[in-house]
């Protein structure tokens, strides 16, 4: 069994630990090579400040268990390559351009080594460190998940696109549902598919067998619940939507931000449309709904509504490449 001596630096990033053999009670001695490489993973981490000294040679000994001349010739060595400067009144001192990484084979040998002296050090075996090496790699070189966000309008699409695209680091594509529905094969190999809650049902039906589909949460943006608050109240706020189902989300939005009475219609319903745009103060709707160029002439005022993430919006959902709502 091993027990561990954790280290002043734990608090900030994984660090160098000294073990102990608890049954034979031996040291595991670090070679200059193990503190070198220990304290390469601590400078490309900003364990120590660029400009700044290093702690000095018995004080990061005593934390290593090793002896001063050890950590000596890795300081010595860190000089040399580059990583510090030796001076007479501080020590030590980082250099404030570190020396670029090695690339390709002796860059990753040089990166596997310092995780493999770090593992050790907290008593980690080698076939333990080879699995979780063979597991980090299974899932680095597996293909990235092929993702779409689906919405309904152009307008929508594009701004929902742009506010997933920044809280994730995958890859997203944009298809409209009406281009999804039209042409299956678009989402033939697709493994995820986004979509506003109010067309969860919708992305359900064209997403293909075993593709995951995730409802994100959007809300009204901030300027259109502005926009509601600050109606007088007594005033029309009529809405117009390309369906049943919109229209009842919209007079709830207006309910919801403003004493404003409110009434709605559908585009479809050219007679009903017409008189609302008439009689209302206000006229509310969305990107998904385009206004006949008569009525939007006769339109007093237009209020239409885009969609925020909202916080939290993805729902859990966050996706990384790098392995190891709704409108209308």
């Amino acid at each position: 069994m091993w027990g561990a001596v954790r280290s002043a630096h734990d608090g900030m990033l994984p660090a160098v630990r000294r073990t102990i053999d608890t049954k034979g009670g031996r040291p595991v001695m670090l070679s200059a090579r193990d503190v070198e490489e220990a304290l390469k993973e601590r400078l490309l981490r900003g364990a120590y400040p660029r400009g700044g000294a290093l702690p000095s040679v018995r004080a990061l000994a005593a934390e290593l268990g090793t002896s001063p001349s050890t950590v000596g010739r890795a300081v010595q060595e860190l000089a040399r390559q580059g990583w510090v400067t030796a001076t007479s009144r501080r020590g030590a001192v980082v250099r404030r351009d570190l020396p670029a990484g090695e690339t390709g084979v002796r860059d990753a040998e040089a990166a596997i080594r310092r995780l493999a002296v770090r593992w050790r050090l907290v008593g980690g075996d080698r076939l333990e460190f080879q699995e979780l090496v063979a597991r980090v790699a299974d899932e680095v070189f597996q293909p990235a998940p092929r993702t779409v966000f689906l919405e309904c309008n152009l307008v929508d699409l594009q701004r929902g696109l742009e506010q997933v695209q920044r809280e994730t680091s995958v890859k997203v594509e944009a298809l409209l549902l009406e281009q999804a529905a039209a042409r299956s094969a678009e989402l033939k190999d697709v493994n995820v598919v986004l979509t506003p809650y109010f067309h969860l049902a919708e992305a359900r039906e064209l997403a293909p067998e075993g593709a995951q589909v995730v409802p994100l949460n959007f809300v009204a943006s901030e300027e259109a619940m502005r926009a509601l608050v600050e109606l007088p109240a007594d005033i029309l706020v009529g809405v117009l939507a390309v369906d049943a189902r919109s229209r009842r989300r919209l007079e709830l939005i207006v309910q919801q931000y403003s004493a404003a009475a409110v009434l709605g219609a559908l585009l479809d319903d050219a007679e009903a449309a017409a008189g609302l745009v008439e009689a209302a103060d206000v006229i509310l709707t969305t990107n998904a709904a385009r206004l006949p160029g008569h009525l939007a002439a006769r339109v007093k005022r237009l209020v239409r509504v885009d969609w925020a993430l909202e916080r939290g919006g993805l729902g859990g959902w966050r996706v990384s490449p790098e392995p190891g709502a709704g409108a209308g």
